[in-house]
């Protein structure tokens, strides 16, 4: 939501302009009375518009537009004066995004002024988000695909996709040609050093890599990088790939410590493996690289020996793969797990012949999202996570995905619970202070949200604006003291937390359709009363 400021050392000025602002644009308003207390607050959040009295005590408002836009360059401002001076209107155009208008003009001028601006923001970040998302993507897109595709082919076991799927993409991934896998492990595990030194560490591999006609789609997690080596043109090299890859990788360990003295562990398949076999090889070398991980040096992994292990024990989920279930659970993805379980668990008769790793980390996830999102005493769920009781694998992953299903319809119905509580709260609030000088700011304060979130979360689920909502009470509240007591109107408008006699007729009109001194005198002839 975009931020309006008024300054004017003349309070009834200064809260005339924002009951009108108010009334005609959904916008976060603050005001001040003096430009040093509006600088006060510009200097700790941004604002995109400052309506400001060009003469006042203590800072004028050409100071105030000079600081302010020191610290916001991209600030609106629309400067007020009593005074039709030639020299202040020179000095403003010296000024970008500057409008001079003087205070005898009409609240239509200076809505139609501040529309202007608003329609000149809202074009200025849109040009601006759109060359941004340009940018990103041209810079990103690459490398996000590789990241994701190396993630989904290597660590998470994914089946693989058609060559020509990849083809559209510029990513130098060759599903037809030998691949030689490396792991690399840094000894420093401070996660804000260690990223950063491994993008400095895959800088170096790719300029080694491309000194020897190699190529090498990289992934980063939990401080280990994964390489995916092929060679740079399509059937080059493949006799010598694995020499090329440990030629260009086996000084890299020395060269790291000498440079920031922190140990790198190298480990590299010690030949090529078809792109079919390297997530297995790759949750064997994951063990693997525990071992090493606070050497230095380079060590290279038996590809035969590790294969025919892998074939020999199930050792599904992986750390990434609990990851990845984890996920899924979260996002309600039901259908997707239940088909992640069986092509893992394919073979398996029953959950009673799965290794113990296996059961305890799906054991661990069913348990934590009974904890998390579940109601109930937690029977289903332990029955499930003990997997006691299934005859068959299918049995058991029917049973869970149906009680995943009906956890994520209890979450549904707990949001939707939330939200109408919140609306609930929103309007007991304003009616209980609507007398006071309510903003969208105080209220998002008092509610512990966001203001730009609250107005467009009270709206969709209103159909009303929040502000409007507000008037609405304050109007009806009038309507009934304008009935029911012998108050005054500017008492009446003061008592139902209008700043103005002037402003509380105005909306008083707006909504009822007549005055309230009308509606006082229709409704006592009504009655009867002469």
């Amino acid at each position: 939501m975009l931020r309006l400021m008024i300054v004017d050392d003349e309070v009834r000025i200064a809260d005339s302009i924002y009951d009108l602002m108010q009334e005609h644009f959904d916008l976060e308003l603050y005001r001040c009375y003096s430009a040093l207390d509006a600088l006060e607050i510009i200097r700790t959040m941004r604002f995109d518009i400052v309506i400001t009295d060009i003469s006042m005590p203590g800072m004028n408002g050409l100071e105030l537009l000079s600081r302010t836009q020191a610290i916001w360059p991209k600030c609106h401002f629309l400067i007020l004066t009593a005074y039709d001076s030639f020299d202040y209107a020179y000095e403003t155009l010296r000024h970008d995004r500057v409008d001079y208008l003087l205070k005898i003009e009409s609240c239509d001028t200076i809505c139609a002024c501040v529309e202007k601006k608003l329609a000149i923001i809202g074009a200025e970040r849109e040009k601006e988000e759109r060359l941004q998302h340009y940018g990103q993507v041209v810079q990103q897109v690459g490398e996000s695909i590789n990241r994701y595709l190396l993630k989904r082919i290597i660590v998470n076991g994914i089946p693989l996709p058609d060559q020509k799927d990849l083809d559209a993409f510029p990513v130098p991934i060759r599903l037809n040609q030998p691949v030689v896998l490396a792991l690399l492990a840094m000894s420093d595990q401070n996660p804000l050093t260690n990223n950063e030194d491994s993008m400095d560490i895959l800088h170096s591999v790719e300029t080694r890599l491309t000194a020897y006609g190699l190529q090498a789609p990289s992934y980063l997690s939990s401080g280990t990088i994964v390489l995916a080596i092929q060679s740079a043109q399509s059937g080059a090299l493949a006799g010598n790939l694995s020499t090329y890859a440990h030629t260009a990788l086996e000084t890299l360990p020395q060269r790291v410590e000498d440079a920031t003295g922190h140990r790198l562990a190298i480990l590299c398949a010690d030949q090529p493996v078809s792109w079919s076999q390297i997530h297995a090889l790759y949750l064997r070398a994951a063990v693997a690289l525990e071992n090493i991980r606070s050497s230095s040096g380079m060590v290279l992994l038996s590809v035969e020996e590790e294969l025919r292990r892998s074939g020999q024990e199930l050792s599904f989920p992986s750390m990434e793969e609990t990851g990845m279930l984890w996920d899924m659970i979260k996002s309600g993805s039901t259908e997707a797990l239940g088909q992640v379980l069986r092509e893992r668990l394919q073979g398996v008769a029953s959950p009673a012949a799965l290794p113990q790793r296996t059961l305890s980390a799906l054991g661990y996830l069913i348990l934590e999202a009974d904890r998390l999102y579940a109601v109930g005493d937690g029977s289903r769920s332990a029955h499930l996570a003990s997997c006691k009781g299934f005859t068959s694998m299918d049995a058991w992953i029917d049973a869970l995905c149906g009680y995943l299903s009906d956890i994520r319809h209890s979450r549904e119905e707990s949001w939707k619970s939330r939200e109408a509580w919140l609306i609930v709260r929103i309007n007991q609030y304003i009616e209980q202070h609507y007398q006071e000088d309510l903003t969208l700011t105080l209220l998002a304060e008092e509610m512990h949200y966001n203001p730009a979130y609250l107005s467009r979360f009270y709206k969709a689920n209103t159909g009303v604006n929040l502000m409007t909502h507000l008037y609405s009470v304050r109007i009806q509240k009038a309507r009934e003291l304008l009935l029911g007591s012998n108050d005054k109107v500017s008492d009446i408008a003061r008592k139902t937390g209008f700043c103005s006699t002037k402003y509380f007729n105005r909306v008083f009109k707006k909504v009822v359709g007549i005055s309230p001194s009308q509606f006082r005198r229709d409704s006592i002839v009504g009655a009867g009363n002469p």
